[in-house]
């Protein structure tokens, strides 16, 4: 069965999560201008995301359902879009590329979390790391369960995957998206897209290797700068 929609019925005509007339999506603070929405959005999820590095992972039992990957998103934009926490009730593109329709979003989540969890347990190497990676983000790019904040959702949620392996495999690693070019950023926008038009995702391996850090080094380098 395939979970996407038909190109010429991916995107309604007008949305009904933007203001009559606009591209600007519906919020609690009342903002109608998008480049003020994109600054607000910017810093309260910039805030919300720093305090969910301060937070122990939950169990793998926990981590690795869609419950707990709505939970990631209402808390990183309840409080700027009243749709928070709930997948996406229309269908949606970028480019001549279109998202799982709304009606397969829960069954693909439960689908993908329960065949990468069972992946993650066969992770061996650096290299098995980076792949899961990559293949596990492919695969919630394409559902993209919510209208907007996939990327940011995605990254923490994969963030918080590696604290998973960190902590119940034994693991030294952590993704770090901190410091991200803009130039990184594009190259990471090029292999997102490509893993969605092609299946290839060796280019978002190659951006999960450069953010995957290993914690000792780290704090080495740490204590190097402060000299």
């Amino acid at each position: 069965m395939d979970f996407r929609g038909r190109l010429d019925e991916a995107l309604d005509d007008s949305s009904r999560y933007c203001y009559p007339g606009t591209d600007v999506l519906k919020n609690n603070l009342g903002i109608t201008n998008q480049e003020e929405l994109t600054i607000a959005e910017r810093r309260i999820t910039t805030a919300e995301l720093a305090a969910l590095q301060l937070k122990p992972v939950p169990r793998p039992n926990k981590l690795f359902t869609p419950e707990y990957y709505f939970s990631l998103h209402k808390t990183i934009f309840g409080k700027i879009y009243p749709f928070a926490g709930q997948t996406r009730n229309e269908n949606i593109m970028k480019g001549n590329t279109p998202f799982c329709r709304p009606e397969f979003i829960y069954g693909c989540l439960t689908d993908n979390m329960k065949t990468f969890s069972k992946r993650m347990v066969d992770l061996e190497t650096r290299d098995d790391i980076t792949t899961w990676l990559a293949d596990f983000y492919g695969e919630l790019n394409i559902i993209h369960p919510f209208r907007e904040g996939n990327g940011r959702v995605a990254r923490e949620y994969l963030r918080e995957c590696v604290e998973c392996l960190d902590r119940y495999l034994g693991f030294n690693y952590e993704l770090d998206f901190s410091n991200v070019s803009e130039e990184t950023s594009k190259s990471f926008m090029r292999a997102s897209i490509i893993s969605a038009t092609t299946a290839n995702n060796e280019p978002l391996k190659d951006f999960f290797d450069s953010r995957l850090i290993e914690k000792q080094v780290k704090q080495e380098k740490g204590k190097i700068n402060k000299k």
